[in-house]
């Protein structure tokens, strides 16, 4: 791709989707790692799963763009980069980040007590996992503010001002989160953070009627420094808000950067996921003048139901899905209609597979044969069983095997290549260089399961089938760990029998149903009656007391239980997805196990 001039700026978006998103992206950025694509990126906007994989290029892209000349940089440092990260994310994330959020009792005791909460727990380990240990010479926890690029010899560099004449690009990250307080974007940069001050269409002003806008802040030096100093934003922070699943995890607060004067009250802005407001990033990339777009979908989409649940629950939770289906596609049409689809590479999981078009049941009960649309993922060398089972594996933020992470980094790996050729070839901002001259693929740690993907095995798709799942994996992939499983419980039974046998031949006293149901009343219910009796005011403090004596029994049960899921359960579903273990019968298999206990979980 040729040097851009002012009116040409190539946009790299990377939706969410956990780190299903993530290792996707992974393949994506090999393959234009490849075709020397990556150097050429000016924008990059990036939603939940792709903030916590976006963030982390960021850093490596600003290491190598702080430490050699613009002439100096060459396309096998960016394939370096991306390799650095094929092997550090993975190892990072084995050590399940969504669990080990729940894994700390000091953590979790700080959350009965103190202004801190699961985003801010997951933010820490963000921070110390997957970013710290990137630069050099940065806080701890990395600023936001930090994150500005200077070249060598630019100490005053201005990517909008200074990118022109450069052949490896410095490019402006965003990050997107959506507030609670006002239903817009919220964008995290290394220069400000807040709502995006301008609109990307000339309409908006019509169409937007909320009374409230909260404007941005012209740099984080100009925002508040106490009690909070919100200068000093932590990445991992940003990027736990774009990532803050709702319901998953509690909603990332920025308290005290905004006040309403008309009501004498603080606003206190409540960040969740930006997927809720637009989960491919395309408007952090329109509304930053890109003009050629590279979109990188791997997000959930809408699947078809035969028979959907009628039920208030079933019916809030699709509709639901329907609206994001539905932003979803207003936000890829209004892309492709305004921009061309020449200038748009655009790959989500689901490219590649067949569609059935069922006929009615005519007058005379008959049916027409379906049309078959025929899927041809083999055309970019992934079987269709496997991309079906890709493109509904969890959205999680758990541990991803080697199975799953190589899977999903391999087909976006693949699947973007014609794309992304077709892209260099016919887009605006192209120098129309050819597929012939394209150089060699690099040999990446994910190719190794490519024999599978293109002919897959029984066990292969069981793995791929499983990692639909979010609960009970470990137990899906070894049935026969039901046996010590249920032995355990049989022992632990006889160990407590005559326990078990006295509690099961006394009565339970009725005070202490009583008592129980009183205090759950009490936690549930004492906010709403202090309101209405103020009376009551004098029970806040037993309330508040017994509510939290209840939180902290169960939260150390349950840390318990997750630090045993953890150091035992955690490590045996990652051993069984081994790709060296794809395919060994069940005597090989027991006797590869015995060898793994051997060597301690090595």
């Amino acid at each position: 791709m040729p040097v851009s001039t002012k009116n040409q700026r190539l946009g790299l978006g990377l939706s969410g989707g956990g780190f299903r998103a993530s290792f996707y992206h992974i393949g994506v950025l090999a393959q234009m790692a490849d075709l020397g694509l990556l150097r050429q990126v000016e924008v990059i906007s990036t939603v939940s799963g792709g903030s916590i994989i976006g963030a982390l290029y960021y850093l490596h892209i600003k290491k190598l763009l702080e430490a050699k000349a613009d002439s100096d940089i060459t396309n096998q440092d960016y394939v370096d980069i991306v390799k650095n990260i094929e092997k550090d994310f993975l190892k990072a994330t084995n050590k399940n980040i969504r669990m080990s959020t729940f894994a700390s009792f000091s953590a979790n005791f700080r959350m009965i007590f103190l202004n801190y909460s699961r985003s801010d727990r997951i933010a820490e380990l963000y921070n110390n996992w997957l970013y710290q240990t990137v630069l050099a010479n940065v806080s701890n926890p990395v600023q936001m503010q930090e994150l500005k690029i200077y070249p060598p010899g630019q100490p005053d560099f201005y990517p909008n001002r200074d990118n022109q004449g450069r052949q490896a690009k410095v490019p402006i990250l965003v990050l997107n989160s959506t507030t609670l307080n006002t239903g817009r974007n919220w964008e995290f940069t290394a220069q400000t953070m807040g709502e995006p001050p301008n609109p990307i269409s000339p309409v908006w002003g019509r169409i937007d009627k909320q009374p409230t806008r909260l404007r941005r802040a012209g740099g984080y030096s100009d925002m508040i420094a106490a009690p909070i100093n919100q200068q000093q934003f932590p990445l991992a922070h940003a990027v736990a808000a774009s990532a803050c699943v709702p319901a998953l995890f509690d909603p990332l607060a920025v308290s005290h950067l905004y006040r309403d004067r008309d009501k004498n009250e603080d606003i206190r802005a409540q960040l969740v996921d930006g997927g809720v407001h637009d989960n491919q990033g395309i408007e952090g990339l329109m509304r930053n003048d890109c003009t050629c777009f590279v979109i990188s979908d791997a997000g959930g989409q809408l699947e078809s139901l035969n028979n959907p649940g009628v039920d208030p629950v079933s019916v809030l939770l699709r509709v639901s899905s329907i609206l994001q289906s539905r932003i979803r596609t207003e936000s890829l049409l209004h892309l492709f209609d305004t921009q061309g689809n020449d200038n748009v590479a655009f790959m989500n999981l689901r490219q590649g597979l067949g569609v059935r078009r069922i006929a009615w049941v005519d007058q005379n009960n008959q049916q027409a044969s379906d049309e078959i649309i025929t899927p041809n993922s083999q055309n970019f060398g992934i079987h269709p069983d496997v991309q079906d089972s890709l493109s509904k594996m969890r959205t999680d933020l758990d541990a991803f095997t080697e199975v799953e992470a190589y899977s999903l980094m391999l087909d976006g790996y693949r699947m973007s290549k014609d794309e992304l050729v077709y892209f260099m070839e016919n887009a605006s901002c192209s120098d129309n260089k050819k597929s012939e001259s394209l150089p060699p693929e690099e040999n990446w740690a994910f190719w190794s399961i490519d024999i599978w993907a293109r002919d897959p095995k029984p066990d292969y798709l069981k793995q791929l089938k499983v990692a639909q799942s979010i609960f009970g994996k470990t137990l899906l992939l070894m049935p026969s760990l039901w046996i010590p499983f249920f032995a355990a419980i049989v022992l632990v039974l006889y160990g407590f029998w005559p326990q078990v046998l006295t509690i099961l031949a006394s009565s339970i006293p009725v005070t202490a149903v009583l008592l129980a149901v009183g205090l759950w009343l009490l936690t549930s219910f004492a906010p709403k009656l202090l309101k209405l009796l103020p009376f009551l005011e004098l029970a806040r403090p037993q309330a508040t007391l017994a509510k939290n004596i209840l939180k902290a029994m169960l939260l150390t049960i349950g840390t318990v239980f997750i630090i045993f899921y953890i150091k035992i359960i955690n490590p045996l579903y990652l051993w069984r997805g081994r790709i060296t273990n794809l395919g060994l019968s069940s005597t090989q298999l027991w006797g590869e196990f015995w060898k793994w206990l051997k060597s301690g979980f090595a």
